[in-house]
């Protein structure tokens, strides 16, 4: 009887051993973490980590973000900073939580030191949405054994690939670009081995911007930098003689950076004070910003801002300075471009909005068409969910037959 028990267990042994486990979907399922975790499960788990500044842009693409991958039966986690307005959370989602202090270094510790909390909810990915925080998500990606992706906005986090790089197995991370130009910048940068891949943030087609009658007062949103330079100079002189022309025009200046004070004394210089109003900064709003006739952005910023795809995808015409970093800025379909700090040229694109409201209204549908065929929110969440396939190695899940 002894003999048949050892017999026994000696075949289970060489059974389990033996037999092969399936092959993985993609190379770069070779870690245990991965096979245990993703592998045998059907539900991804990814940890969404942002900061305040980026919050405070991109907020509605941050909502949009995380609908999408709970939508595509995605467990996230929204890693965000203590002050964030829980008013803001997206229910059915996870809250992490970390005490952001603005200075990097001591930043970069407080995220690395979030393994333990990420561990004990079976996290399996690590999105680091902000260039300013990818050296902290690297450590942290490092210290639990986790693959991670880092997201470029401008142009700006393409001087820090190198060193993120330098950090990252290039087969458990990715990093992603908002636009073409950004990304081939990046892919500059480092070696082929790392995949670097556009994802543009989409919008939803939100309440479409209607045609303004002859007449009505204009409402003007200007939201570039918020610091004074040649270009806001020459957009603020531009103001000045619209509203000499057709005094009922309004603007409204985004609320941020912290060179408010000197356009305040210029607007007061050139007699603006009546038509101009800054919108304070606060979480969320420039989703205000979005009730305007027309978005000026006076300044090449060399980032993507969520707030300008959204403007498109409701119909509201854009005038923006040309910038060689932004692909969704094509004169004369999303938007009308101008070059240079040029007063007249400004002046010109603004009263022909005040005396054009057709025109200005056909460019903002165009820029509404592009979007629904380029920049809807549901193609970004299917680019997104590919690349997290693509970095942890997971199954592509298929719906049940019908």
């Amino acid at each position: 009887m002894i003999l048949n028990l050892f017999l026994s267990f000696s075949v289970l042994l060489w059974f389990v051993f033996s037999y092969p486990l399936p092959s993985a979907p993609y190379p770069l399922l070779r870690h245990p973490y991965h096979l245990s975790n993703l592998y045998y499960n059907e539900v991804m788990h990814v940890a969404l980590v942002a900061n305040m500044s980026w919050l405070d842009e991109e907020l509605l693409t941050f909502q949009y973000l995380v609908v999408g991958l709970i939508d595509e039966q995605v467990r996230v986690a929204q890693v965000v900073p203590e002050q964030w307005s829980t008013a803001d959370l997206i229910a059915f989602s996870e809250r992490v939580t970390w005490q952001e202090s603005g200075w990097p270094a001591l930043d970069r510790y407080r995220l690395a030191h979030l393994g333990k909390r990420l561990e004990e909810l079976g996290v399996d990915l690590l999105h680091a949405l902000d260039g300013r925080l990818w050296h902290g998500v690297a450590r942290l990606a490092n210290a639990i054994n986790l693959p991670a992706v880092f997201s470029a906005n401008s142009h700006l986090d393409v001087r820090l690939m190198e060193s993120t790089a330098r950090q990252a197995d290039p087969l458990r991370c990715a990093f992603t670009a908002t636009t073409e130009p950004i990304a081939q910048a990046m892919r500059d940068r480092v070696d082929p081995a790392y995949l670097v891949q556009t994802i543009s943030p989409g919008a939803h087609l939100g309440p479409e911007a209607l045609l303004r009658e002859p007449g009505e007062p204009v409402c003007v949103v200007v939201t570039g930098n918020g610091r004074m330079d040649a270009r806001y100079q020459a957009l603020l002189e531009a103001m000045a003689a619209v509203v000499q022309a057709d005094p009922q025009t309004q603007f409204f200046l985004d609320g941020q950076g912290g060179d408010q004070h000197m356009i305040w004394q210029a607007a007061s210089r050139l007699g603006l004070l009546r038509n101009l109003s800054f919108i304070p900064r606060r979480l969320g709003h420039r989703e205000i910003l979005l009730r305007a006739d027309v978005l000026v952005q006076p300044q090449p910023l060399g980032r993507t801002r969520g707030l300008m795809i959204q403007a498109m995808a409701r119909g509201i015409p854009v005038l923006a300075h040309e910038d060689p970093w932004l692909d969704c800025l094509i004169d004369g379909q999303t938007c009308r471009l101008l070059h240079g700090p040029d007063r007249q040229a400004w002046q010109e694109a603004l009263m022909w909005v005040v005396e054009q409201p057709q025109e200005a209204y056909d460019l903002g549908q165009r820029a509404r068409a592009w979007i629904q065929e380029h920049r809807l929110a549901a193609k970004q969440i299917a680019k997104v969910m590919d690349l997290y396939r693509r970095v942890t190695g997971a199954t592509i899940p298929f719906p049940a037959g019908g």
